[in-house]
């Protein structure tokens, strides 16, 4: 269903782009959800909005210190892998990417964050597997990630594992960042799993095409609630210069390949024909 934002929420939501600090972005965001819309088709906006105020509230109050480790972003998203040893962290890295970590049956295996970069329809994800020893100087990077995957041993008391989890979360001010749960030593379904991930990330996958053309298999990734104007100036600052229309196919319009303007919201998946 089709967002139709107003122009008051464009107007808030070019400041949050804007936005340097992380004081301002929470204020812009903050602007945004009292401007987004309030409909049904609108949920999943208002939904991811005020995840990502929370986890930059949360990034406030948890300022890296005196000896953190900090890992630098490759590709679109970071996510941390977080469980206690033998869990099955190194084993589901391994699956998900391209990583070669060490997987052996003594504990405390890995003894640094271990990384690897995955790819799934057209977009790229960094994993960082964390040490179980849950040193503060590398839970930064979890504080820091955009999304954290809590990996549990199926073959061990689930309830136990969580319980203890959430003493975790609330000793590293983990309780509001986006997170998922999982099962490190049993088949992934590694599509469902990407998907859980990726509706966490409060982000959308757009795929560009030029006309009579197919769709790009790269996706820009955009955050949600971002508008053709953001998508083409991510392409090319002169497409938003010279632009004429777009068209778009995909949920966020009614009819495939309608003609949208520049404060068009899109949402994921779809696909982007600029004019210009």
């Amino acid at each position: 269903m089709p967002i139709n934002a107003t122009p008051e929420y464009a107007v808030a939501h070019r400041k949050y782009l804007e936005a340097k600090t992380r004081e301002e972005k929470i204020a812009t965001l903050e602007e945004m959800i009292k401007q987004a819309p309030k409909h049904k088709g609108a949920a999943n906006l208002l939904l991811q909005l005020k995840q990502r105020l929370a986890k930059f509230k949360s990034q406030k109050e948890t300022k890296a210190g005196r000896g953190s480790f900090s890992m630098p972003k490759e590709g679109d998203a970071q996510v941390a892998l977080v469980g206690f040893t033998q869990s099955g962290k190194s084993t589901l890295l391994s699956k998900l990417t391209n990583a070669k970590p060490e997987i052996a049956e003594r504990q405390f295996t890995t003894t640094v964050p271990q990384v690897g970069v995955a790819e799934w329809k057209g977009v790229k994800m960094q994993l960082v597997e964390l040490p179980s020893t849950f040193l503060p100087v590398y839970m930064n990077v979890a504080q820091n990630a955009d999304a954290i995957i809590y990996v549990y041993d199926s073959t061990q008391n689930i309830k136990m594992q969580s319980e203890k989890f959430k003493e975790l979360k609330e000793r590293f001010h983990l309780m509001d960042m986006p997170s998922i749960n999982t099962l490190g030593k049993k088949e992934p379904d590694i599509d469902n799993l990407f998907q859980k991930i990726w509706e966490k990330l409060g982000l959308v996958r757009i795929y560009t095409k030029e006309p009579g053309k197919e769709a790009e298999k790269r996706a820009l990734v955009l955050e949600v609630g971002a508008t053709v104007e953001e998508a083409a100036g991510d392409v090319h600052k002169e497409f938003v210069k010279f632009f004429k229309y777009a068209r778009v196919w995909g949920k966020s319009i009614k009819h495939g390949g309608e003609r949208v303007g520049l404060n068009h919201i899109l949402e994921d998946g779809d696909v982007l024909e600029i004019h210009a």
